[in-house]
């Protein structure tokens, strides 16, 4: 593992912190070159909308990470906020990531799925980034000897070269990029589930993100079905 790539004075560089912005970076720059080419959204907004959706993002993983080893958090409350060390729980970031973009886009009266369509790729892409730095800090690890981080890291590159792909197509419909991500990643986080070692039983023999998996994916379907009939 490779948890610290340098110490400069007081601070120290975390590959975590490092990798999450890198993914950042390159989906801002992504992003800001696509609403160029196809005039939506509106150039100066795409910043401030990855920027809400980020941060509601991070606070809403932590929060339901904390949560989930509440026991540990409460004997070292301070560690709440070292989110470099990772520690992020990504159903938690989605829903909080999910309600700052609805406020966004409600208050600048964007198109709600429209703009979903257009930033859910680069989630996916932010997100692989993210498990290059949970391989490289040893979290969300896997049994035994397989390296579970970087199989979704990979997983998610392809899901968002696969939904920019089909977002640049000019037979698709608004709301299907949104409809298959909320089908496809579960899909794929369900049977990755199978190969975590820090993940315990939650329903039977299924983890709680197979139970969320489940969920996703069902109202992924309605979505798509909803969505391609308003075409």
């Amino acid at each position: 593992m490779f948890p610290e790539i340098c110490h400069i004075g007081p601070f120290t560089l975390h590959s975590y912190g490092v990798l999450i912005a890198l993914g950042v970076v390159l989906s801002l720059f992504w992003m800001t070159k696509m609403a160029r080419q196809t005039g939506f959204p509106p150039e100066e907004k795409v910043f401030d909308l990855v920027f809400v959706t980020v941060l509601a993002g991070f606070v809403g993983s932590r929060v339901f990470y904390v949560i989930q080893e509440g026991d540990w958090y409460w004997q070292h409350p301070l560690e709440i906020f070292q989110i470099w060390k990772g520690g992020l729980v990504y159903y938690g970031g989605m829903i909080l990531a999910f309600l700052g973009f609805f406020f966004y886009v409600r208050s600048h009266r964007l198109p709600f799925l429209a703009s979903a369509d257009f930033i859910i790729p680069f989630i996916a892409l932010t997100h692989g980034f993210g498990r290059v730095g949970c391989f490289l800090n040893g979290c969300c690890f896997g049994r035994g000897n397989y390296p579970v981080q970087l199989y979704e890291a990979f997983f998610n590159f392809g899901l968002a070269l696969l939904l920019i792909q089909i977002y640049l197509s000019r037979r698709r419909f608004t709301g299907q990029v949104t409809a298959l991500y909320l089908i496809l990643y579960p899909a794929g986080r369900f049977g990755l589930e199978y190969f975590r070692g820090d993940q315990m039983p939650w329903l039977g023999t299924l983890t709680l993100h197979q139970v969320l998996s489940i969920i996703f994916i069902f109202v992924g379907i309605l979505l798509y079905g909803i969505c391609r009939r308003r075409r």
